[in-house]
This record gives structure tokens, sequence and C-alpha cells, in this order.
């Protein structure tokens, strides 16, 4: 990639893309900071209480001279949830998944430290091994590198029934317990990924029925091709991952126990107690994040079902084309230097726009 498609790139991210727009806004740390506060503790907080919290401390900001811009409350959070970084659904708001990257972005500035190089070593390590697995079409080779593994894990076993436990060291169990975190808070970006793709789709979709006309055939095939795609994108595959891990009663009852046991360990004083409670309650909270998700897909399908019914498309379709023919006519007027005002205040029997610009240059139906 060539360095003006680099700087086109950016420049595209710089203009339009939500997190980018957050991080660049007038007053984004104190943004930052407001959310962040608002939803240590929830994921879900309702837009009255979100109002309250967001006027007591606009009138700290004013007073200490930070904030400027005299804008109640409400109207500051319709601003953000039009700009991308809150989501409001039945009174509740939520942060999107451009605001979870700004905040994510601002806070790994301050925990990035130089021993997390080994555990991101590992995992790169961990999955050439697996790649190199799977990407191996001589079973020769497979079984080869599967017997390597399964020699390490005897090693180990070995080890322990002689009485040997191999035990973390401090910064090991720091840098484990943080990645797990970091990885585990990933996966509520993804799931929102998948909420903002669905919206997307539906309105690219009423844009292409608006534009083109299409039948209903036709709109239900490309909806059809979209949802596979959609299925197929990274966050549609973490989603559909979390769904069959949900769907597995042991795997699912594992993953508790495993994270129970993980949060009793000392090495969980590692986290922050906002960290430590994110974990303890994330099944709870990846379980509504994909209620979330099919109520938004569920609402979709049915909007778009009740729009492509309904003949909507066609009403816009139509005022569409008209729209055009009318901004068409205007330019004829301005070329012909036609002007419409001085004769119609003088004969009110003036014909309308279209009637003239179709007598200086017919177009066909």
């Amino acid at each position: 990639m060539s360095i003006q498609e680099f700087q086109a790139r950016f420049r595209r991210q710089h203009q339009e893309h939500a997190a980018w727009r957050l991080l660049r806004a007038e007053n984004a740390p104190l943004i930052l900071a407001f959310v962040a506060d608002l939803f240590s503790e929830a994921n879900d907080i309702p837009f009255g209480r979100a109002k309250a919290a967001l006027d007591t401390e606009l009138s700290r900001w004013r007073e200490q001279g930070v904030w400027e811009a005299d804008v109640s409350a409400g109207t500051y959070l319709r601003q953000w949830i039009q700009a991308g970084w809150l989501r409001e659904i039945d009174d509740q708001l939520t942060k999107t998944d451009a605001c979870e990257v700004a905040l994510r972005f601002c806070q790994d500035l301050e925990q990035r430290e130089t021993h997390a190089t080994a555990s991101h070593l590992r995992i790169v390590q961990d999955a050439v091994r697996d790649l190199a697995v799977d990407l191996s079409s001589n079973a020769d080779e497979r079984i080869a590198l599967l017997t390597s593994r399964q020699a390490a894990l005897q090693r180990e076993i070995d080890d322990l029934n002689a009485g040997v436990v191999a035990e973390l060291s401090e910064a090991e169990q720091r840098e484990r317990i943080r990645e797990v975190y970091q990885l585990a808070a990933v996966l509520t970006g993804d799931f929102r990924r998948v909420e903002d793709e669905i919206r997307h789709l539906d309105q690219s979709l009423r844009v292409r029925m608006i534009e083109s006309g299409s039948s209903r055939g036709a709109v239900l095939l490309n909806l059809l091709e979209q949802e596979e795609l959609l299925s197929d994108s990274g966050a549609g595959r973490a989603f559909g991952g979390f769904f069959q891990l949900l769907c597995d009663q042991n795997r699912s009852t594992e993953f508790r126990e495993q994270l129970r046991m993980i949060l009793t360990h000392p090495a969980a004083d590692h986290l922050t107690p906002q960290q430590a409670r994110f974990l303890g309650q994330l099944m709870r909270e990846l379980i509504r994040e994909s209620e979330r998700v099919f109520q938004v897909r569920r609402r979709t399908e049915e909007s778009l079902r009740a729009f492509i019914e309904s003949g909507a498309h066609l009403e816009n379709l139509a005022v569409d084309r008209l729209l055009g023919q009318l901004e068409r006519s205007a330019v004829r007027f301005k070329e012909a230097e036609i002007s419409l005002y001085p004769l119609a205040a003088s004969s009110p029997q003036w014909p309308c726009p279209l009637a003239v610009a179709g007598q200086l240059a017919p177009e066909s139906a």
C-alpha cells in the first residue's frame, strides 16, 4: 500500500470513524471521563439517570471553568447518541463499539507494560503452532506436530505425579490475568459491532430499495446474502462462537467454574475492583449482550418487513425521482436564464416548473 493510499484511509477514518471523532472532540477528556464513570458498574443506564448525572457534572465543570457551552445535559446525550458514541434502546443507554474503542485506547496508554511482550509472544507461538497443524495437508507432519504437543503434556503430567508443581511467578500471574481481562473486554465490543452491522445492513437495504426499485424477491435475496456476510465477519464469528458455548451446558458450566476459580486466586489481586467485577459477571454480561443482538435483529427484520409490505420504499422512490426532476429543471432554467419569480407575480396562471421543463426538453418517462 502506497503512502497516498494510507493517507486516504487515515483521512477517511479521521473524518468518519466515531471513535476518532470522540478522541478529537473539544472536550474529549471530560466526555470520556463521564462515560467511563457512568458505566463503571453497569452496561445499561436509564436515560434519566444519565441525564441527572451529566447535569451534576456540567454544573461542576462550569464552575471550574473547564466547560463553557450552556447546553442542557439531555441535548448533549442526544448529540452523543447521534455521533455514535452512545446508543439508546428502550430508554436505556449503552456504550457503542466506537466508544469502547476510544476508552480502551486511553486505558491502554497507561496499562502497557514491558513484561506484556512475553505474554504476546506466547499467544503468537500458540497461534502459529495451532495454525501449522491445521494447515498441513501431510498426515505424517500433522502426527509429528501433535505427538510433540502430546509429549510436552505428558512431561507436565509426570512432573505433577512426582510432586513437582510449577508455579507462575508474581509477574507472570499479573501478566496472564490482565491478558484474560483484556481478551474478555474485547468480546462485548464484538457483540456491539454485530449490532452496528445489523443496523448498517438495514439502512443499506432501504437505500438500495429506494434507488433501484427492487422487487421483494430481489430484496429478500440481497438480505440473505448480507446475512451470510455478517455471519462470516469477525464480530459475527465471535457472536456465533459464544452462542455455541451457551448452548453447550458442559462447556458453559466449565467456563463459569474456571472464572470463579481464577477470581478466588491471589492472582486476582492484580486486577482493579472494576476489572474483577467485570470478569465475575462476564457470562451474565455476554448473555445480555447476545439478547440485545437478537432484539436488534428482530426489530430490524420486523421494521424491514413492514417497510417492504407497506410499499413505503416505492413512495420514497417516487419522491426521490421527483426531486431529481426538480433539480434538473432548476438547472435548465438557470441555463436558459429564465426567472420564475417576476413572471409568477404578474401571471397567476404560470405553469408548474415540471411542465415548463417538459416544454424545454421533453423526457421519456
